[in-house]
């Protein structure tokens, strides 16, 4: 049921008009946090993992969060709720660092958390190596859809962070 709902809220979304507004993005955001929240202050839970946003531009190596990986997206509704998280903590869409990097040169896509890349969002032509140079990392919020992008991993963007819950609940106890 609440997969149900959260799929009405994303559909009721882009039905308005393809872009998500800070209304939807903070009712989807409120919507996937579990009222036990056990993820610490300032990030926010969707499903078994907590996010955060980190406003500090790095270049991708250096934006793997103390104690965190750069984020991992697992589907459509994912993808969409890290927007969210994006657009409440800074109120547009800046180009956003995620955790996928292609480590072989051969468009063979992992996460930095070790999880199957099972789900693609690039933006229309993407990726692209564009004008020939190696773009190995993946930032959100590129062109007219905010869609993926592949970027060189040496410029500094800021980024999207995930842990899991049950980490947060190990060490509590």
């Amino acid at each position: 049921m609440a997969m149900l709902t959260l799929l009405l809220l994303l559909s009721a979304a882009f039905t308005l008009g393809d872009r998500m507004t800070a209304r939807i993005a903070n009712d989807l955001v409120t919507f996937a946090a579990d009222q036990r929240n056990p993820c610490p202050r300032g990030w926010f839970q969707f499903n078994s993992r907590c996010f955060m946003f980190v406003k500090t531009a790095r270049t991708w190596p250096n934006a793997e969060y103390l104690g965190a990986n750069l984020a991992s997206v697992h589907s459509y509704e994912e993808s969409q709720f890290l927007q969210a998280v994006v657009l409440i903590t800074t109120g547009s869409f800046p180009l956003t660092w995620i955790g996928g990097f292609d480590a072989v040169q051969d468009r063979l896509w992992f996460w930095s958390d070790g999880s199957k890349f099972d789900h693609e969002s690039w933006a229309e032509g993407e990726p692209n190596n564009h004008n020939g140079a190696r773009e190995p990392c993946i930032q959100i919020n590129f062109g007219a859809e905010n869609g993926w992008n592949d970027e060189s991993c040496g410029k500094s963007y800021p980024s999207v962070c995930s842990i899991r819950t049950c980490l947060i609940l190990q060490t509590v106890n």
